[in-house]
């Protein structure tokens, strides 16, 4: 799948790090050791990402706007759960002791799974919760639950990298605190245990305390080092806070959302398009990521009365997104499978909501891509989900991310085609 950059140099770079002593963990460099210096890996990354794009037929500024959407064919059926089952079987490779490692074999001085290396699997068991209600799935997501509250520094208040760093010299990044915050929130979703919703709470309080680059004029930094501001934190961070206001109701969250999405509305965008932007002032880093969350989180600002302009910006971007030309690749998202499958997964939720089956089917026909292509010769989810090399450079042989994030694929698919999926909407609209 062809995003012209996937953040290279920016995605990766965090883990078990005081100000980056071993920084490269959260990008999974752990085999390089803890000498390998994040500076260089930085650029290099950016350069080996920019030329895989251009070769890839990406995002491309100017691509022309308004045609007709894709035309998906009919998916293939499948047991999703089985497939999903299978994936965390296949997970179990990566366990030491009670949680899982960035690679296989568990290399490097800090080789425990990172918040971005393990949220999918903590979404997926949500997912299975959510779709087949059970002691085993309520179980394993309050496994996740446990090890996902591993992550919080006391000392600053936030959700570090790595578990159990509690220093308050740690790096910490907003967009993992939104990622994991929309992985508890799911949980609460799935078992009504209020002690998972505290879990979300937390989180959004600590990217509405510290993420918000206020003196500046606005943007959510990347992480408390104020680098840049980052679209996959505006992203994360703006869906996690309007859907704890569906729950909370508490106004200063839907204001913050407000003013984030605001703000990403008329500086995070830049030709004709308006897709967002990774990076500012990068038109090339238009990712997939960025723009599910955002198309899903100004539906919800609309519906809860913040306007009728975040609904048509929602639709914009989503028909943008499923242009015959937004892509050379269309409907095949070959790009990296924790990337595509966050976007998929959130527009899977913005579909239903809107009662059109279109990302539904779009999802569906990636994950039996994914089911037919994706393991690989030890029948582990490590390969791409339709044939050939995973372009994104940061995703690297035997990394958890990858299977884990194709085994959130199947299992979101799976909640999705269910009716539980349908009965929940229903609620919600009652």
């Amino acid at each position: 799948h062809a995003h012209t950059r996937s953040g290279a140099g920016r995605r990766g770079h965090r883990g078990h790090t005081r100000k980056g002593v071993a920084r490269h963990a959260r990008h999974g460099h752990t085999r390089k050791g803890a000498g390998h210096h994040a500076h260089h890996a930085h650029h290099t990354h950016r350069t080996h990402h920019r030329h895989a794009a251009a070769g890839g037929g990406a995002y491309a500024p100017l691509t022309p706007w308004r045609k007709p959407p894709l035309s998906l064919p009919a998916p293939q059926q499948l047991s999703y759960g089985q497939l999903t089952a299978e994936g965390f079987a296949g997970a179990s490779r990566w366990r030491r002791g009670g949680w899982y490692c960035e690679y296989l074999g568990c290399p490097g001085r800090y080789p425990l799974a990172t918040i971005w290396g393990s949220v999918p699997l903590f979404e997926a068991a949500d997912a299975l919760q959510l779709a087949e209600p059970s002691a085993a799935h309520r179980a394993l997501v309050a496994h996740f639950v446990r090890a996902g509250e591993s992550f919080w520094n006391s000392a600053l208040q936030g959700y570090a990298p790595y578990p159990h760093d509690r220093s308050a010299q740690v790096e910490v990044w907003f967009d993992d605190n939104g990622w994991m915050g929309l992985a508890f929130l799911n949980a609460y979703e799935a078992t009504h245990v209020q002690r998972y919703l505290s879990d979300a709470q937390r989180a959004f309080r600590f990217i509405s305390s510290n993420g918000w680059d206020e003196a500046g004029g606005g943007g959510m930094w990347w992480n408390t080092d104020h680098p840049y501001h980052s679209g996959p934190a505006l992203a994360s961070d703006s869906l996690l806070g309007i859907l704890l206001y569906n729950i909370d109701h508490q106004r200063w969250q839907i204001e913050d959302v407000e003013k984030y999405v605001s703000w990403g509305n008329a500086n995070d965008v830049h030709d004709e398009r308006q897709l967002y932007l990774e990076k500012p002032n990068e038109p090339s880093s238009v990712i997939d990521y960025v723009q599910g969350p955002l198309v899903y989180a100004q539906y919800l600002l609309c519906k809860d009365g913040a306007g009728e302009s975040y609904c048509v910006r929602a639709g914009r971007t989503a028909a943008t997104m499923a242009e015959q030309n937004a892509t050379a690749y269309g409907y095949r998202l070959n790009y990296g499978p924790e990337y595509d499958a966050i976007f998929l997964q959130w527009m899977m939720a913005y579909g239903r909501a809107t009662h059109s089956g279109y990302w539904l089917r779009f999802a569906q026909l990636n994950a039996a891509a994914a089911a037919a292509h994706a393991k690989g010769s030890e029948g582990l989810l490590l390969s791409s989900w339709w044939g050939g090399p995973i372009v994104d450079p940061e995703t690297h042989p035997d990394m958890l991310r990858t299977a884990a994030a194709t085994t959130s694929l199947f299992a979101w698919v799976g909640y999705y085609s269910s009716p539980a999926a349908a009965a929940r909407v229903r609620q919600r609209s009652e």
